[in-house]
């Protein structure tokens, strides 16, 4: 039974990502900027959660290293994941954003080998060069004219601060945190590092549409509050192997929703290359030894 809620809680948090690049789309198509979107994103998010914490009387109590931890995976992990996921969102479509973010598996297992020596087995190998081949189906040589560089750097910056961030939440110091209380801290980090970054680039603007309001309400319950509280737990549980695989779900939603919403095109190259990258990421995480290892 266990399983089953970690389960539940990984496919959870993959919807409620899926959809977040089409409600900042969304926000984007009102006007709003990249980081007043984010910023007050997680603004609200912190009001949201600090009212859970404090009607349940739960403990916002940090250890020395638990802050440490808590701080540098707010800047380095989350916040760089979504200012760089963001921004990209400005260049190329949710659905190629989405996918190049959802590399993050094989980049985990990547630097897993450099920070934990784990071995460069076969199979790590042959899904490392599947991505590649899937990334390059994704985008099409006879595409990249078309496709803006910035956009695709921006959104392969997201994989690897999201990398560094699944790997820091699978430690033992924060497993020990609850749920709400870390997303509570990652929302404290985040909004203040968007709103520096606002601030220094003089995007920080709050005059807002109400419809793009609503957009940025929605991004910070379904896919900050939610998601993360959700991801968190399931990681806790079923560990982040097993959640890497339920996580396919995510890139699948926005395609589809992308195409539906937003009336973004996906044609056959593109989803072969969409179904290489998932391939890639099933293959390396359904390793039985490794999911033993760690759980």
């Amino acid at each position: 039974m266990k399983n089953v809620n970690g389960i539940l809680y990984i496919v959870l948090s993959s919807v409620s990502f899926g959809v977040m690049p089409i409600l900042a789309k969304l926000a984007y198509n009102q006007g709003a900027t990249t980081y007043s979107v984010l910023f007050l994103r997680f603004i609200f998010a912190v009001f949201m959660i600090l009212y859970y914490l404090i009607k349940n009387k739960i403990s916002l109590k940090l250890t020395k290293r638990q802050v440490v931890l808590v701080i540098s995976l707010g800047i380095f992990g989350y916040s760089g994941t979504a200012g760089s996921l963001f921004l990209a969102y400005n260049y190329i479509s949710v659905g190629l954003a989405t996918m190049i973010l959802y590399t993050y598996p094989i980049i985990v297992s990547l630097l897993s080998y450099f920070i934990y020596k784990e071995k460069l087995y076969t199979k790590k190998v042959v899904c490392f060069i599947l991505s590649l081949i899937g990334l390059y189906a994704l985008i099409g040589v006879d595409n990249v004219s078309l496709i803006n560089t910035k956009g695709l750097v921006l959104a392969a910056m997201a994989a690897v601060f999201y990398s560094l961030y699944v790997i820091g939440s699978s430690c033992n110091d924060i497993k020990k945190l609850n749920s709400f209380v870390m997303t509570f801290y990652i929302s404290v980090v985040s909004a203040i590092t968007m709103g520096i970054a606002g601030i220094t680039t003089n995007t920080l603007s709050f005059n807002l549409t109400f419809y793009s309001l609503v957009c940025i309400l929605l991004l910070a319950f379904i896919s900050t509050v939610v998601a993360l509280m959700a991801f968190l737990q399931g990681v806790k549980i079923i560990g982040p192997s097993k959640a890497s695989i339920l996580s396919t779900l995510e890139p699948i939603v926005s395609l589809v929703l992308g195409y539906i919403i937003l009336n973004q095109g996906i044609n056959f190259q593109q989803i072969i290359g969409s179904i290489l990258i998932i391939s890639a990421v099933l293959l390396l995480t359904l390793d039985r030894k490794k999911l033993l290892k760690s759980n």
